[in-house]
This record gives structure tokens, C-alpha cells and sequence, in this order.
């Protein structure tokens, strides 16, 4: 029997406290759109009306070679050869359009678009709010974005920064779109301000499967002040079990993808599947002053896969974890003016055992791992008419290559109120 183990390297007054707990509240309903705040996302009031949106970041990339991050040699994901960024491409656009014909139902819906992927549908869902005393109901049934908070759920598009997080990308291969349903409620225990969310999903995108059990996640947040500012503090885990999760093997290539490849006949000989169980955990926190023009934030990621992973070649025991992070200062200097820096890692240990493990994992370039990082700083200007510009600098190092980038980025928001 071989072993190869793959090492882990070891390794933050009474109008107020209303501000924060309306702030905590609105956060995981804006965020149910694909996107921030700022997306035209729809706010979920009372009122009956029907709204209509749109987003576009386009960005010009700067480098010597494409970013090893948009393949992440090293970590078990779909083993696709990611987006080449550089030159002109379109990040992410979005049309959107919300509905609420009545206080207790409204609907959702947003279409989206990567690069030169073709156009898919980002969310389309319905939901029943019901008032309880203080507290509120929310029950949200189609394609949605299981709720996590707003630091977790944002990073990645229609961000501050244009590159995925690092520890979201190596956890989830992306953002998490799923078929499901979601039960929310939005109230106080004990003083405290709470958002709870509990989601039953079908789990066919990565890091699931196919083929598998329904997916439950949770999702708790609070808030409060501390020091003279607004934070929130968000938790989220996930339990998955795969069967026959797809990594596309070195001698294949392929393009991106937010599902992984299927295992069956067609593709024996160019995917290794997992079969087994993935646990995932996540955590945020995020504070804004009332006073000073600063956010600051920091996030965390983590996965466990622990079952079987095979090949043509191989038949393996897999044992696999990966966890990471990110820390981010924001600071608006000026009214129009905002500048930011962000530090990211993430890290992994991986051991099969089993007939051709050492062979499993090169074709499935477990055998590339080294610790991921990334810094990047940004300066961003906003225009009239709901324009934005950017200029990012960053420094990445992913399967020990390392690279410098420079990007400039336009985000173009367009929000109009149809009804009433």
C-alpha cells in the first residue's frame, strides 16, 4: 500500500444600536441578489413595486503570465484551466429584476455573464415574509445564494477588489448558486440583534456533486457597537456528500466551470472522482466606524473531504483539508475618493493511500501544493451616474509561482423603480 502525504504549513447610544441591527438585518436580503449592496440588489420593503437592474465590471489585466490563481494547482477543485484575465474582458454583468406585488410575496430574478462563458441564471426565486411580533419569517424556495453574510457572500464580484478571495476560491471553486430553500428569521435574542438561516439545497455545484443527498447549511449573524463603529459577525457551515465529484486530470484541459465534471463512461480516463464527505465552515466579521470613513473586515474559510478518490490509474483513500482567509482596511478619504489593501492566504495537506496514490497525485497536481498568498491594494474614484473606476496592484504566489498585476476596472450601476 503507498502513502503520500502532501504537509500542511501551520498557520482577528440607542440610534446607533438601531443602525446596527437594521444594518444586520438588511444585509442577508440584499445579498440574496448575485452581488453586494451596491448591485441594485432588491431591498425587501413593505411596499408593493417592481424594480429592473443591471451591472457591468469590465477590467483591463496586466501580467507576464496568466495568474496561477485561476487554475490553483495544489488544492482538489473541478481541474479546469480557469479565466486567463488579462487584457480586456468583462469580469461580471448582471440583469436583474425584483417583484413584490404584495408585503408578504415578492420574486427575484437575475441573469448573468463571465467573460466569454455563456449567459446563466444567477437567481430566480420566490419568497413569503411573514411579521411575528418584533421578529420576521422569511422562507425563500428556487435558485438563490445560500445566505452566509454579507463579507462572505460579496467577496469575489461586484467587490472592492476584481479577483476572488483566495480561500473562497480553493473552498468553494467560486461563488455558490444552488437549487433550494431557504428558511430566515430576523430578530432579537437576549438584546441581541440575530439573523438565522437554514437551507435545504440540491448540491450539483462544486463542492458538490450530481449525484447526492440534499445539502443543509446554517447560517447564524449578530451585531453590535464596539469602539465607536458597527460590527457584524457572521458564521456559516455546510455538510455535502458527493458521489462522483469530477476533478479533471492534468492531461485534460477544459474551461471554467461552477460544477464539477461528471464521472461516467465518457469520462473514464480523463476526471478522478470523489466519493465521500465534505464538511465546510466560514466565518466573518466587519466593522465600520460612525465616525471615521474606515471598514475593516476579515474572513475565513475552511473544507474537509474525507472518502475516496479515483482514477484510471488509481484507487485511493483521500484525506484532505484546506482553510485560509482574508484581512481588509477600507478608507473613503475623500467624498468621491476610497482606498484599500487586502492580504490573503490559504493552505492545504492532502494524503491518499492506496494502489498508485504518488500517480494520483500528479494527474491531479495535488503534487504542486505550496501556500497560496496574495496582497493587493486599490484606489477607486466614483463618477456621477453610478459609475466607477479602479486601479488594483497585486502580488500573488500560488503552486510556488509567483506573479505581479496590475488591473484597471469600470463597474457601470443602473437601478430603475418601474412600479408604483
Amino acid at each position: 500500500m503507498n502513502f503520500l502525504p502532501i504537509p500542511a504549513i501551520p498557520t482577528r447610544g440607542r440610534a446607533r444600536k438601531v443602525a446596527v441591527a437594521a444594518l444586520l438585518v438588511c444585509c442577508p436580503l440584499w445579498a440574496a441578489a448575485h452581488g453586494s449592496a451596491d448591485l441594485a440588489a432588491p431591498e425587501l420593503e413593505e411596499q408593493p413595486g417592481l424594480r429592473f437592474g443591471a451591472a457591468v465590471a469590465v477590467t483591463y489585466l496586466h501580467a507576464d503570465a496568466v495568474l496561477p490563481s485561476a487554475r490553483m494547482d495544489g488544492f482538489l477543485l473541478q481541474g479546469d484551466e480557469g479565466i486567463d484575465r488579462r487584457r480586456w474582458g468583462l469580469e461580471h454583468g448582471v440583469l436583474d429584476a425584483a417583484w413584490r406585488w404584495s408585503p408578504q410575496w415578492m420574486a427575484y430574478a437575475a441573469v448573468g455573464k463571465h467573460g466569454s462563458d455563456r449567459a446563466h441564471t444567477e437567481a430566480f426565486w420566490v419568497q413569503m415574509r411573514q411579521p411575528q411580533g418584533d421578529a420576521t419569517w422569511l422562507l425563500t424556495a428556487g435558485r438563490q445564494r445560500p445566505a452566509m453574510g454579507a463579507v462572505l457572500e460579496r467577496a469575489g464580484h461586484f467587490d472592492r477588489f476584481a479577483l476572488m478571495p483566495l480561500a473562497k476560491q480553493a473552498t468553494l471553486g467560486g461563488d455558490w448558486m444552488d437549487d433550494g430553500v431557504q428558511l430566515g428569521w430576523r430578530g432579537a435574542l437576549a438584546q441581541w440583534p440575530v439573523t438565522l438561516d437554514v437551507g435545504l439545497w440540491k448540491g450539483e455545484v462544486f463542492p458538490g456533486a450530481a449525484q447526492g443527498p440534499v445539502v443543509p447549511t446554517l447560517h447564524i449573524g449578530t451585531a453590535a457597537t464596539v469602539a465607536q463603529g458597527a460590527l457584524a459577525l457572521d458564521g456559516f457551515v455546510a455538510h455535502l456528500e458527493p458521489e462522483g465529484r469530477g476533478s479533471r486530470t492534468s492531461n485534460v484541459g477544459g474551461g471554467h466551470s461552477h460544477t464539477a465534471p461528471l464521472c461516467n463512461d465518457s469520462t473514464l480516463g480523463k476526471v478522478a472522482c470523489f466519493d465521500g464527505r465534505t464538511d465546510l465552515a466560514a466565518a466573518s466579521a466587519r466593522w465600520q466606524g460612525h465616525d471615521v470613513p474606515w471598514v475593516v473586515s476579515a474572513a475565513g474559510w475552511g473544507r474537509r473531504d474525507q472518502g475516496g478518490l479515483a482514477s484510471a490509474n488509481s484507487d485511493s483513500s483521500y484525506r484532505g483539508t484546506s482553510y485560509g482567509g482574508w484581512l481588509e482596511a477600507r478608507w473613503q478619504w475623500r467624498p468621491r475618493w476610497e482606498w484599500g489593501v487586502r492580504a490573503e492566504h490559504v493552505q492545504a495537506s492532502h494524503s491518499l493511500q492506496g494502489p498508485g496514490a504518488a500517480l494520483l497525485a500528479t494527474e491531479t497536481r495535488l503534487d504542486r501544493y505550496h501556500r497560496a498568498r496574495r496582497t493587493a491594494t486599490t484606489l477607486g474614484y466614483q463618477l456621477p451616474q453610478g459609475v466607477e473606476l479602479q486601479l488594483e496592484l497585486g502580488r500573488e504566489s500560488v503552486a510556488g509561482q509567483r506573479q505581479n498585476y496590475a488591473l484597471l476596472r469600470g463597474i457601470w450601476r443602473l437601478e430603475k423603480q418601474v412600479l408604483p
